[in-house]
């Protein structure tokens, strides 16, 4: 990545500067691949995140990671539940590029969690009004939003957070400014984590697209997981559209906000920050799972073997076969104490992509299946 070396200021409200690394759910680091991305989306299949459809899950695109993963997210991402397990897909609906990589949290403790949807009534002008209690009124809050598709609505728009003072609420507004709109019931997941708690708004006071995060919890730690988003409010910084999708980065020393088209900060530029993990504690990272789950022939016209690392098999297991809209079309149920194979006549199944869960002792693995004919 192109580095400018500039000075930026940081200003660090809503916590405590020096403290402990808050745990706000599971989280880990997605690496795209081969094997989990589909058409337009990657599928989030670990044991870490779960498949509650009701989850909060957050995102931040993260560059340079595990070697690689070095491709710039230029375009808007959302979540996606396809029916079994969460995913992140492309707003334009191109192809899911397998060089992205993703913080995944799954935000359901140490803070509120809920679904925003833009309705006529609470859309004014390039902005959507969030009613809810434990933020009206109160423009010291931090919190965090991501795109989803409950409703299945694509939205395009870079957006941010903007506290209107006139009617004491926070709002979801697109960055492109009025007359630009948000797409009308469009959907977003929404953490507003607690006061006290791993997370702070970062001021900088420069005009490059990178802004360093100078945190003791986050400084040489190149594992850490944070997540951001934009705030418009004048509450620690300084009001200013920036029309472009945020990513995080390490820098070999600290942390960073960029944007992903270079787009220039200003100085007083606001972001929300987050922090899941500092990369010495919690949960291990999940990065592949082709280690645990293989399918062989792929493509199959009459039977599959799936190889399961023997790990798994202690106990029973279920492999299910879904088709892209959901519907299970095969399932198996097998005792424990297997040698790690098991086979499926897929003979009779039309052709076309499946998806493969096999739900085990340790939590559920998938994978994609190609049938022909």
């Amino acid at each position: 990545m192109k580095r400018l070396f500039t000075f930026i200021a940081m200003i660090f409200l809503g916590c405590n500067l020096v403290g402990q690394t808050t745990y706000f759910g599971p989280s880990y680091v997605h690496l795209n691949s081969s094997s989990n991305c589909i058409n337009d989306y990657t599928l989030l299949s670990t044991p870490d995140i779960g498949n509650n459809p009701s989850d909060i899950i957050l995102f931040s695109h993260v560059w340079g990671v595990a070697g690689g993963h070095s491709e710039y997210m230029t375009k808007s991402c959302g979540l996606w539940y396809t029916g079994a397990e969460w995913s992140i897909f492309d707003e334009t609906q191109q192809m899911m590029n397998t060089e992205f990589a993703f913080n995944v949290l799954n935000a359901n403790e140490n803070g509120v969690g809920f679904t925003h949807t833009v309705t006529v009534e609470n859309l004014y002008q390039n902005y959507s009004k969030i009613d809810n209690p434990i933020l009206n009124g109160h423009p010291e809050k931090i919190f965090f939003i991501n795109k989803t598709w409950a409703n299945g609505v694509y939205d395009t728009a870079h957006v941010g957070v903007w506290y209107d003072a006139i009617d004491g609420q926070w709002t979801i507004y697109n960055e492109a400014g009025f007359p630009s709109f948000l797409e009308l019931n469009s959907t977003y997941n929404v953490f507003v984590p607690n006061d006290g708690t791993s997370c702070f708004k970062q001021v900088a006071n420069d005009v490059s697209y990178i802004c360093t995060i100078d945190d003791p919890r986050l400084n040489g730690k190149e594992n850490a997981r944070i997540y951001a988003v934009h705030d418009y409010t004048t509450n620690g910084g300084a009001p200013g559209y920036i029309n472009d999708e945020l990513g995080v980065w390490y820098d070999g020393t600290f942390w960073t906000v960029y944007t992903e088209n270079y787009t220039s900060l200003f100085i007083g530029a606001a972001f929300n920050v987050l922090i899941a993990s500092d990369g010495s504690t919690g949960l291990p990272d999940i990065k592949e799972e082709s280690s645990k789950l293989k399918v062989f022939p792929n493509p199959a016209k009459d039977k599959l073997e799936v190889l399961l690392n023997r790990k798994l098999t202690s106990g029973n297991v279920c492999i299910r076969l879904t088709s892209m809209d959901g519907r299970t079309v095969l399932e198996k149920f097998v005792s424990g104490n297997l040698n790690g194979q098991i086979t499926l006549d897929v003979y009779d199944l039309a052709a076309g992509l499946y998806f493969l869960y096999a739900s085990t002792p340790e939590g559920i693995i998938s994978t994609k299946v190609n049938i022909v004919k």
